[in-house]
């Protein structure tokens, strides 16, 4: 492994393999620190050979002692370049379509368009609807237009809400660059008027399913 720089956010670089074709590939890791949220490590991969491509994001420091609601009403197509950070533990919901997606799958670290995206390749590749059952499958087509044309700033306004057990999950000010979601985050979100955050409690459930039970995490 090695080190780009000496940087609080370094580019570290180590071999791994290529989940889709088995080719020596090259990951790079960047522990990121975000003013007034946490550090964050990002890990991507660009394979070569293949082209295939992941991005992920695992949350750094501490567990926080309870979990967080972030609700982002999006207004504006700008409101689709703000910096997203998803957990793994985070549940995404967008009521005006009446969808919600479980915690699943990898972090990511992103945009709005591009969390939007990402959940509509994923659920198109992952159709339950055969072409035969017209009717769910025309329902199921629509509900995907419908999110792709979000993700698109085509539909406006919506509401996109981040739920996290763990608080590893955070939405960015607008900015023009991935780089300026990071020197921007250090203004104080709590002046964003599309932003709320609330604080909550876990459920001991949820302690016993991530294995915060036996830990003090005040």
């Amino acid at each position: 492994m090695k080190n780009d720089d000496d940087d609080d956010e370094a580019m570290m670089k180590f071999p791994t393999t290529c989940p889709s074709c088995g080719a020596s590939t090259d990951t790079d890791m960047c522990v990121m620190n975000i003013p007034h949220f946490k550090g964050v490590i990002i890990m991507s991969l660009t394979c070569e050979n293949c082209g295939y491509k992941s991005n992920e994001v695992k949350g750094g420091g501490e567990i926080a002692s309870h979990g967080t609601r972030i609700t982002l009403r999006a207004e504006t197509t700008c409101d689709m370049s703000r910096g997203v950070v998803k957990s793994d533990t985070a549940c995404v919901a967008i009521p005006e379509i009446d969808f919600e997606l479980k915690e699943s799958g990898l972090g990511l670290y992103t945009t709005v368009e591009g969390l939007l995206m990402k959940m509509h390749d994923g659920l198109k590749q992952a159709s339950p609807f055969a072409s035969k059952d017209s009717t769910n499958h025309d329902k199921f087509d629509k509900f995907l237009s419908e999110l792709k044309n979000m993700a698109e700033g085509n539909r406006l306004p919506f509401t996109l809400i981040i739920t996290d057990p763990i608080s590893n999950s955070f939405v960015g000010p607008i900015t023009e660059s991935g780089q300026a979601f990071v020197q921007q985050a250090d203004q104080s979100i709590s002046d964003d008027k599309r932003i709320s955050i609330e604080e909550f409690q876990r459920s001991r459930e949820e302690d016993d399913r991530f294995g915060l039970s036996d830990m003090n995490t005040s």
